[in-house]
């Protein structure tokens, strides 16, 4: 799954988010899909450091969303973030 891409259309029409931010929003999600583990290269303290931990909080409010919207199935889950990775931009 493109992990970019999937970040691009949760926050799509919202405020603008460092590239840090979205690297911890998808270190979320691969974590709750995947079970990939990551590792924060930033120093604890540092406005780089929140900006990731900040992005993992939304991404893992984004997995519990969907969880929520597929009533507990894990599989339902996944595939709808999945479709939603796959989704091209329109162009008006």
């Amino acid at each position: 799954m493109d992990y970019q891409k999937l970040a691009a259309r949760l926050l799509r029409g919202g405020d603008r988010h460092s590239s840090i931010y979205v690297e911890g929003l998808c270190a979320a999600l691969k974590l709750r899909i995947e079970g990939e583990p990551s590792t924060v290269n930033y120093p604890q303290g540092s406005l780089e450091y929140d900006a990731y931990y900040y992005g993992c909080r939304r991404g893992a409010d984004e997995f519990r969303n969907a969880l929520i919207e597929a009533n507990g199935d894990r599989a339902v889950a996944i595939e709808t973030l999945r479709r939603l990775a796959s989704v091209e931009r329109r162009v008006a």
